[in-house]
């Protein structure tokens, strides 16, 4: 019978005491691996929410700094009257368009509140899907350093938009763009 090299014979000792601590560590942490794909999909969800609450916060952002520089002038022109008016009364022919002018603006600045109510709204959801993003993050990392994988990969809020679709990666169109 022939003899097997003593370094080949090394390196299948090595090898299978590599291969029986990873099948060990794969039947110990069962329980462990099933908890993080769980949780991992509550992360990745959490993360596009977070993506999708903040372009939306980003476009209220928009619309509202353009309701502000609106008011900004309408609120220039009722100022304009405070000239016109005599011992702080107007008269009786401005006043007509005075008040138009007012309820006008007052108006506005009710539909410019509605818009604000939705945007701190929106901020709401925002806060609440990255608390539950970072909670989930921590979570799975705690469990990933007691399964001895201390730099488990935890995507991104952008890596988790990628995987449910809803951004592509640069130099790719959403769909319908």
């Amino acid at each position: 019978m022939k003899r097997i090299h003593p370094l080949i014979f090394l390196l299948l000792v090595i090898i299978g005491v590599k291969l029986s601590e990873q099948v060990y560590r794969w039947v110990v942490f069962r329980d462990e691996r099933v908890r993080v794909k769980e949780l991992r999909g509550s992360l990745v969800e959490a993360g596009a929410q977070i993506v999708v609450t903040r372009e939306a916060s980003d476009s209220m952002r928009s619309v509202m700094e353009k309701e502000d520089a609106a008011l900004e002038t309408e609120l220039r022109a009722l100022r304009r009257f405070d000239r016109m008016s005599r011992g702080g009364a107007l008269p009786t022919e401005i006043y007509g368009r005075y008040r138009r002018e007012l309820d006008r603006h007052n108006l506005h600045v009710g539909e410019r509140n509605e818009r604000l109510r939705d945007w701190q709204a929106i901020l709401a959801r925002n806060h609440s899907a990255v608390d539950r993003y970072n909670l989930l993050a921590d979570s799975i990392r705690d469990i990933a350093t007691r399964m001895g994988e201390p730099y488990y990969a935890v995507p991104t809020p952008a890596e988790a938009a990628m995987e449910r679709g809803l951004i592509k990666p640069e130099g790719q169109a959403r769909p319908g763009q």
